[in-house]
């Protein structure tokens, strides 16, 4: 008798591959991981996918735990900015983060913007330290963002 803890079915969740568009099964200690692709090979980190589809089930769409989870075509991503050979982004726009760096990057709206909270406090703090100066900062970091430098709260590289 197979041990229900090593089962791969026992509370397994549904995700599909955001390269092949291909189903699979990937078990709780695992979804906080790095996995590959059955199908592909494509390393992918479930609880990416997992959360957009939480989203888009709260939408209206199916879920990775809904009962009618229909199968995707492949080649069909499973984020919504993703390009068709798998490669994620984030929803922001690195033209938006770059002007909002340039104009008002001495209060830190681009960091807020890209969801860094902390960092945007912390250059507002240092603007207000340094009598100006350390606005500078928030200055080059708008035209990093230009050039995608800088990445969202989730580690993914700004579109556009």
């Amino acid at each position: 008798m197979q041990d229900q803890q090593h089962s791969p079915d026992v509370g397994a969740t549904q995700v599909y591959c955001p390269r092949c568009g291909q189903a699979m099964l990937v078990a709780p200690q695992h979804t906080r991981t790095t996995v590959a692709c059955p199908h592909c090979q494509n390393m992918l980190e479930p609880w990416r996918v997992m959360a957009t589809l939480a989203g888009r089930r709260e939408n209206g769409g199916a879920g990775p735990h809904s009962a009618a989870v229909t199968p995707r075509p492949p080649g069909a991503p499973a984020y919504p900015y993703a390009r068709s050979d798998g490669v994620l982004y984030s929803t922001r726009n690195r033209w938006i983060a770059g002007a909002l760096g340039l104009l008002l990057g001495e209060f830190g709206v681009h960091r807020f913007y890209l969801g860094h909270i902390e960092i945007g406090v912390i250059q507002i703090v240092v603007t207000l330290a340094t009598c100006g100066i350390g606005g500078l900062w928030g200055f080059i970091e708008g035209i990093l963002c230009f050039f995608g430098a800088i990445r969202d709260v989730e580690g993914l590289p700004l579109r556009g």
